[in-house]
């Protein structure tokens, strides 16, 4: 009941004019300068505001009705305020007349509250540091975005170095017109590939190779079916055939083998 009764008397004052012919000890208008705080928590924002307010009580308003209205109108200027950094002032000033352009109560009062945004500005010394740092940020990103493309670019340039028959692929999609060079690119990626072994640690097809090499027939046989499972569950058939094709007679040699009784 009582808040119908507030919002009845505010309807009221703002039909007559919102203060401009208000009884002035009901409501009134002053500029005020605020700090409000910054994303940054140690950095604050220099703004004035033009805090308009009107008591919606019974009686003359209280003495401390324009301190109210001007707390209340600060606690809401600086749940927009914390969420903007020194260098966005034209910013923060734009969305600030926007929240505070209805009346709002304050808390329990009885006193009503909005405001208009004159200015927002900094220290022109604590502006530039959050620029340059804004800047280092932006720069940092880009820059690690440029170093994972490399590396990905190296990594399967390295990929293609270890393996003539992909390089040679590749090149020749590129360079169709040019059938009479593919033997002497093959034997380049070949070499370059034999130049660089010794050089690398030991890879996996390497240290398959000399399980290959080491293993009995029953060994060789459950590696090279072990290998053309995985490379047919991760869709790599193109792997699978050249495992057939290098090995084709080992592994065929399994179906020949009569099961152990």
């Amino acid at each position: 009941m009582r808040y119908r009764r507030s919002a009845r008397q505010l309807r009221k004052l703002m039909a007559s004019g919102s203060g401009a012919s208000a009884d002035p000890s009901r409501s009134a208008r002053s500029d005020h300068p605020l700090l409000l705080r910054s994303s940054d928590p140690a950095l604050y924002f220099d703004v004035k505001l033009s805090v308009e307010f009107t008591w919606t009580g019974t009686g003359p308003a209280p003495l401390t009705a324009g301190d109210i209205a001007v707390r209340g109108v600060a606690r809401r200027a600086e749940e927009v305020s914390k969420l903007r950094a020194l260098t966005e002032c034209e910013r923060l000033r734009a969305e600030l007349n926007i929240a505070l352009l209805h009346w709002e109560p304050v808390a329990m009062t009885g006193v009503h509250a909005r405001a208009h945004c004159v200015s927002v500005e900094a220290d022109p010394e604590l502006i530039a540091g959050v620029a340059a740092r804004e800047e280092t940020i932006r720069r940092r990103t880009v820059l690690s975005w440029q170093r994972e493309q490399r590396e990905d670019e190296v990594r399967w340039l390295g990929s293609l170095i270890t393996d003539p028959l992909r390089a040679t692929a590749w090149w020749f999609a590129d360079n169709l017109d040019k059938p009479d060079q593919l033997v002497k690119v093959a034997q380049d990626f070949q070499l370059l590939r034999t130049t660089l072994e010794p050089e690398q640690s030991d890879s996996a097809g390497r240290l398959v190779d000399e399980f290959l090499d080491d293993a009995d027939k029953a060994e060789r046989m459950w590696l090279l079916e072990t290998l053309l499972n995985a490379f047919g569950t991760y869709g790599r058939s193109d792997l699978a055939d050249r495992l057939r094709t290098r090995y084709g007679g080992s592994i065929a040699s399994a179906d020949d083998e009569p099961a152990a009784s």
